[in-house]
């Protein structure tokens, strides 16, 4: 499984988010502390044609956004706390 994973600070406190893409199962998660927050359609076919997605989850109540962008070969991620690039 690819993926990437961020340790963030939200109102004092450290989460860990983590995302993961199953290729086989043609899924991603996303997770807050170990926990699903989010799913998204991981098809390398469906995201090549359709280009970057985003996934919005929130941590203690502020606003996350994960942007999820296909590249030749694997995926690029990046996350946003509260509209800001981690």
């Amino acid at each position: 499984m690819a993926g990437k994973t961020w340790t963030v600070a939200v109102r004092r406190r450290s989460h860990a988010v983590e995302v993961r893409r199953k290729p086989w199962l043609a899924i991603g998660e996303v997770k807050v502390d170990g926990e699903v927050v989010a799913m998204f359609p991981a098809k390398a076919l469906s995201m090549s044609l359709f280009g970057q997605r985003e996934e919005q989850f929130e941590i203690s109540g502020v606003p996350c956004v994960l942007k999820i962008r296909p590249g030749m070969i694997n995926y690029d991620y990046e996350l946003y706390v509260d509209g800001k690039p981690v």
